[in-house]
């Protein structure tokens, strides 16, 4: 395995003037946005977004993990876990069904791969299965 060393650039955290100016632009695109501060606070500030009942996909995401949203979603708790029922189906017979459980749940929640300062999120995906519910299929997308 090698690892390629990331530009400061790229992670660097943004100075409180741009992420005033990237909160503005983000939501002048339509985006509602809260900036967090710290992991249990975004775990709190997402979780409190989804009423209890809702069917909620959590894509792969090392963020989700990091939060401990994952585990809130689908290791019981108030809300029906579209990963954990797409995942009790078989993919040889049952792919189809899979295909619309992952991509049309009440809430999707994954992360972007980068935010730009003009309110801009670029998101990617190896097999490309989050893309549809970000894009289209989730009722509401975090």
């Amino acid at each position: 395995m090698s690892t390629t060393h990331a530009s400061d650039r790229f992670t660097a955290l943004p100075d409180d003037q741009t992420l005033a100016a990237t909160v503005i632009a983000l939501e002048e695109h339509g985006f509602s946005v809260e900036v967090a501060d710290g992991l249990d606070a975004a775990r709190q500030a997402v979780l409190a977004r989804i009423p209890e009942g809702s069917t909620v996909m959590t894509n792969t995401s090392v963020t989700l993990q990091e939060t401990g949203i994952a585990d809130a979603i689908n290791d019981g708790g108030p809300y029906e876990s579209a990963r954990n029922k797409m995942f009790a189906l078989d993919f040889a017979t049952q792919a189809q069904e899979m295909k619309a459980i992952g991509g049309q749940p009440d809430y999707a929640l994954g992360s972007a791969h980068a935010v730009t300062s003009d309110g801009t999120l670029v998101i990617a995906s190896a097999s490309g299965s989050q893309l549809a519910s970000y894009a289209w299929g989730a009722a509401n997308v975090i």
